[in-house]
């Protein structure tokens, strides 16, 4: 089930917050019934929200974000989606967020054993 509270509150953004990142105009109404779940997000509004970071966890539940990262290495990116700057640059801070988060782990660990870089 799709549920974009967790995300939200991640980015400590209101449904208004959310809804101007996402949409020209109308927005509001639609977030709030994704919120509710009295609807789901189209295709493209679910791209928008990976662009701004949002992790397939958040948005379905650590059962389904494992079971799509175990069927999606074997399956090829559309080029609609695999060309979208805005799904790239994502993607793109996504890795810059990691590396970091390893980066800081591993000095961490390494001044823990008085080891200075």
């Amino acid at each position: 089930m799709f549920d974009v509270t967790k995300f939200n509150n991640r980015k400590g953004w209101t449904i208004k917050d959310l809804a101007h990142r996402l949409f020209d105009k109308g927005g509001e109404s639609r977030v709030g019934m994704w919120k509710s779940g009295d609807s789901n997000p189209r295709y493209e509004a679910i791209l928008k929200l990976i662009s701004l970071g949002a992790t397939a966890e958040e948005l379905f539940g650590k059962e389904y974000a494992e079971k799509l990262i175990a069927t999606s290495s074997a399956l090829p990116l559309p080029p609609e989606i695999a060309n979208d700057p805005d799904f790239l640059a994502g993607q793109t801070q996504a890795l810059k967020d990691i590396e970091a988060k390893i980066e800081a782990r591993i000095t961490a660990k390494l001044k823990a054993k008085g080891i200075d870089l």
